[in-house]
């Protein structure tokens, strides 16, 4: 997980934590596909890979915006440290239901449907989160992800105070990733109590 240079490592977190929404989506651009890579492997399981992936792009953006990286040129290796805490607590919480997984050598290679069926689930769990907000942060988080619009811009069009947004943003965007998060692991659960019942 490495960036081209240990300056363009420098000036991403610079940027980030001077607020440079570009810098963020630099930054989810260069990682998000590593980090994948890592997830999947670590897991064997798109699903919770995708749903850990999102936290951590998410906790990473947070930490840089308020500056808790102090070398900047370490940001490959902060980024994997996030990467292995949230699997590391995705892991204890397995670890603490009284169920034996068989071991994924074990498990035929359904890769494909597997993908499919969770990038489906992913978007139905992230529908639902949305529809979970006011109409205000659900309009925030449109103009945002799906216009590609600044706060100062979105402020204009709902005629809201551009920090008003930025906050109602950030706090929408964690109320997703916590309902999406929370439904995630019911699932799990769920999924692993009918394994154990059948």
């Amino acid at each position: 997980m490495e960036v081209e240079t240990v300056e363009e490592s420098e000036r991403l977190v610079l940027a980030i934590t001077s607020g440079d929404r570009e810098a963020e989506q630099r930054l989810v651009s260069l990682y998000l596909p590593k980090v994948k890579v890592v997830l999947k492997f670590r897991t064997k399981n798109a699903e919770i890979a995708a749903d850990l992936l999102q936290d951590v792009m998410v906790e990473a953006i947070c930490a840089l915006r308020n500056g808790q990286l102090r070398e900047p040129a370490k940001l490959p290796a902060f980024i994997l440290g996030i990467a292995r805490n949230l699997l590391n607590n995705h892991f204890r919480g397995i670890a603490r239901q009284p169920v034996s997984l068989e071991s994924p050598d074990e498990v035929p290679d359904l890769t494909d449907a597997t993908e499919a069926i969770a990038e489906r689930q992913e978007h139905d769990l992230v529908r639902r989160a949305i529809s979970a907000l006011n109409p205000t942060d659900q309009s925030i988080l449109q103009l945002t992800l799906a216009e590609g619009l600044k706060p100062g811009v979105i402020a204009e069009r709902l005629r809201l105070n551009p920090d008003v947004v930025r906050q109602r943003k950030l706090r929408a965007t964690r109320k997703l990733v916590e309902f999406v998060s929370r439904l995630s692991q019911k699932k799990l659960a769920a999924h692993i109590k009918e394994r154990v019942v059948s």
